[in-house]
């Protein structure tokens, strides 16, 4: 099997409440292309079941330094972006989602696997974080335990229970267009001295040589361009993934059919986006 890159999104949809997991075809999430975009439709399609929203990026694990997952949500009435990295963002493309939307709430811990066969069910007894690709409770959110998502003290989630997924589901990606991957592959790497930040032997994420002292922390910075936001670069690397024609041909490479226009577009519909979002907040 192929990884499924047509023209629409696919999000995993969990419901604490019903114990129920729905996989959704999403054709107007499209155009957002990934990540923090992604996320705000979401939040704005979903906002009165006040959801919980996790993306990934189409070139996660494809492309070095995009290997950030973005969490979404309201807490107090306050927006809250939070990114992480680790290996679920790649995990998350690779097992073929876009995103996952949770809602509700449960009094036991959750565990969600995503295989082959997705299932949800309550958990008795000891929860471990570090068995799990994911895990998110009331005041911490982890990527395999190292990586977290950032300081949840003044912005809770809204669940009293531990939530742990775990993802082993993957498809193949078809390089139909090899050597230019391997071109534009090449070319971000030879770009490593445009990051903001300095190499060291810390455990790196996905994609990632630089191993940076602040691979474990979390990222909370909403004032980075929306393209590698959306898409989802490491912070360090935003002066890399504001160049449309390299995302361009990222995408392409790896069989996005994205236009210029809707990378140079994008800025001007998440903006409208956030305010609509904005406006329902207030």
């Amino acid at each position: 099997m192929s990884l499924d890159i047509e023209a629409y999104k696919k999000v995993l949809h969990i419901d604490l409440d019903n114990m129920e997991v729905v996989s959704k075809i999403n054709e107007a999430l499209w155009v957002y292309i990934g990540g923090i975009a992604v996320s705000y439709k979401l939040l704005f399609d979903y906002y009165d079941d006040s959801p919980m929203v996790i993306s990934t990026g189409p070139l996660a694990g494809c492309f070095p330094f995009v290997s950030k997952a973005n969490l979404l949500y309201i807490s107090d009435g306050n927006l809250i972006e939070k990114y992480g990295g680790g290996t679920v963002a790649a995990l998350l493309n690779f097992a073929g989602f876009d995103a996952i939307v949770i809602k509700g709430n449960s009094k036991k811990d959750i565990v969600i696997d995503i295989a082959d066969d997705i299932t949800i069910e309550e958990v008795e007894g000891e929860f471990n974080p570090k068995d799990y690709d994911l895990y998110l409770s009331q005041k911490a959110v982890l990527s395999k335990n190292y990586f977290s998502f950032g300081d949840f003290t003044n912005n809770p989630l809204n669940i009293s229970c531990n939530i742990g997924i775990k993802i082993s589901r993957t498809q193949q990606t078809d390089l139909y267009a090899f050597y230019d991957y391997e071109n534009w592959y090449s070319r971000i790497l030879d770009r490593y001295k445009e990051l903001t930040v300095e190499p060291r032997n810390n455990p790196s994420c996905m994609g990632c040589p630089m191993g940076c002292d602040f691979s474990a922390s979390g990222e909370d910075n909403t004032k980075i361009s929306v393209l590698p936001r959306s898409l989802i670069s490491c912070v360090f690397a935003e002066s890399i993934y504001k160049d449309i024609p390299l995302v361009f041909g990222c995408l392409n490479s790896v069989g996005y059919k994205y236009r210029h226009n809707h990378l140079e577009n994008l800025p001007g519909l998440f903006g409208e986006l956030k305010t609509d979002l904005n406006a329902k907040i207030i």
